[in-house]
């Protein structure tokens, strides 16, 4: 065979190794692709749920939290693929970047319109609309971290409209200048720490991660001698704040303060499904002091969950492990064996950690240090 035919397989980090990554047969990735498009079918069904009415809009919820799970029961697939960016063409990675966009629109235009006819419904189902606005708010998150690690501007301005809708604008700035670099050590105010509760996480993530944000800002006006006027122009969280500020106005004014009510109810909901998973992804998982540092980051220092239902429709957050050792985008994630494996999917977790006995009876042991 001459040199010019001889194809060199593109490779995944795995701890200290390199491993080489097999092709996959075309039915596999088309199918890849097919379940990458699963988190638009809540949208569908909220469709439904607008059109039907009554116990309709709680269709989107039903799905993501009874049928989801049971699917990853019954069916037993693992979401364990491995792709290479060469497995798809420049418009099957088109398509893949819409899906995380169009999940956003679709989202911020769902909120909105209910909200700003929201007389038109009954007190029950403006509740069923907030349970599922909440779900969909919470995988919303996902979507928004996608596009805040592509480079595109498209992408930039995307994540930036829809975490100031999430009232979260400041999330970039957390996940890039805090989490990626200090996540599972006490530096990083999104990992949880072993017997700490969740209650008790919210209350010192929240704030914590705001006040973190406040320093990286000061920090980086210092370093670049702004001050004055100048320093009150150029600082994001100011200009965050405002924009906050000045959403709830506008939202206030097209929709109406029960608009407003029902915007910031399902947004709860929402932020409630983000801080469990942010809870969940590296709880009790704490790197090793080495001198005056930590141990580099590794697979075992995120929990992964390959459930496929769950997986996909989430964006395939469940591969968090992978995600912070490659960088990768969500298609092109894959399942790190050292990872540490929750035995459910999210929609399950997320009640066992709003029951923290439960939590941390099923979840503390897989972290004892095992017999001598």
């Amino acid at each position: 065979m001459q040199p010019g035919n001889v194809t060199i397989p593109e490779t995944k980090p795995t701890g200290d190794t390199v491993e080489a990554i097999p092709s996959v047969p075309a039915s596999k990735k088309y199918r890849h692709m097919a379940f990458c498009f699963l988190p638009q079918a809540p949208f569908l069904l909220l469709a439904l749920g607008a059109y039907y009415r009554g116990y309709w809009l709680l269709l989107p919820a039903l799905f993501l939290l009874v049928a989801v799970p049971l699917l990853d029961m019954i069916t037993g697939w693992q979401d364990d693929a491995e792709f290479r960016k060469s497995d798809f063409s420049p418009i099957d990675t088109f398509l893949f970047r819409w899906n995380t966009r169009l999940y956003a629109i679709f989202y911020l235009t769902a909120v909105i319109s209910i909200a700003k006819f929201l007389p038109r419904f009954t007190g029950a189902e403006i509740g069923f609309a907030i349970l599922s606005l909440s779900v969909i708010g919470g995988i919303c998150f996902a979507a928004a971290h996608e596009m805040l690690h592509e480079k595109a501007g498209l992408d930039q301005f995307l994540q930036r409209i829809t975490t100031a809708f999430l009232f979260y604008p400041h999330y970039k700035l957390i996940h890039i200048q805090s989490h990626h670099t200090h996540a599972a050590t006490d530096h990083d105010k999104n990992t949880a720490w072993l017997g700490e509760s969740i209650y008790s996480y919210l209350l010192r993530t929240v704030p914590e991660s705001m006040m973190r944000c406040w320093q990286v800002e000061a920090a980086r006006l210092s370093n670049r001698k702004v001050t004055g006027l100048s320093w009150v122009l150029q600082n994001q969280m100011l200009a965050f704040a405002l924009g906050q500020a000045g959403l709830l106005a506008a939202l206030y004014f097209f929709c109406g303060f029960g608009g407003l009510l029902f915007y910031v109810a399902q947004l709860l909901g929402a932020h409630l499904v983000l801080e469990s998973v942010n809870y969940i992804q590296h709880y009790g998982l704490m790197r090793e002091r080495q001198g005056g540092g930590y141990e580099k980051t590794g697979a075992e220092h995120s929990w992964d969950t390959y459930h496929y239902f769950s997986s996909y429709v989430t964006f395939r957050v469940g591969h968090h492990s992978f995600h912070h050792l490659s960088m990768k985008p969500y298609y092109l994630l894959s399942a790190e064996p050292e990872a540490p494996k929750l035995p459910v999917g999210y929609f399950w977790a997320i009640p066992m950690v709003l029951v923290p006995p439960w939590w941390h009876r099923i979840i503390d042991p897989k972290l004892a240090p095992a017999p001598a």
